[in-house]
């Protein structure tokens, strides 16, 4: 073997060694990048998910300041269904995000809001419950829209229910 054929070889060697590298750094950037969009994309959703939570907590607020009307009638059940609706369209916003904190959290205000409407609508604890629980969705939603932490002191309002 001549060192024209050694040369050769090397030459074809450098050529397929640089033809791996550069196909795997190709395949790298492209899932790089479709990992990156994928990440915009569920911000994008979780920031929508946020916006819609804090127009939904002023409904709620709304809602639950009402009077409660007397039961066993029209406007109770009226009341009531209202506030089904508000509670199912928060735990339907629950499911977009991606921190299980958030969804936890606003799973908490739904179940409280939903099983015991009555208590969260009564005004004599001062502040009513309704208030609380409007504020602390505005505040977890804020640093959902800012990309911070979880406020971990909002807990203090809603126990572990186990």
């Amino acid at each position: 073997m001549g060192p024209e054929m050694v040369a050769g070889l090397f030459g074809l060697g450098g050529a397929l060694v640089g033809a791996a590298v550069s196909t795997g750094a190709v395949i790298w950037q492209q899932r790089k990048t479709a990992h990156e969009a994928e990440r915009t994309h569920l911000l994008g959703l979780a920031e929508a998910a946020a916006n819609e939570c804090i127009k939904i907590s002023y409904a709620l607020h709304k809602h639950f300041a009402e009077a409660v009307p007397e039961r066993n009638n029209s406007a109770y059940f009226q009341w009531v269904s209202t506030g089904e609706e508000l509670c199912r369209a928060v735990e339907e916003q629950a499911l977009r995000f991606h921190d299980k904190a958030v969804r936890d959290f606003l799973e908490r205000c739904h179940a409280e809001m939903y099983v015991r409407p009555e208590f969260v609508a009564d005004p004599e604890p001062w502040p009513p419950r309704y208030v609380i629980i409007s504020s602390d969705i505005r505040t977890v939603m804020g640093t959902v829209l800012r990309r911070q932490t979880f406020p971990k002191y909002v807990w203090e309002h809603y126990p572990d229910p186990s």
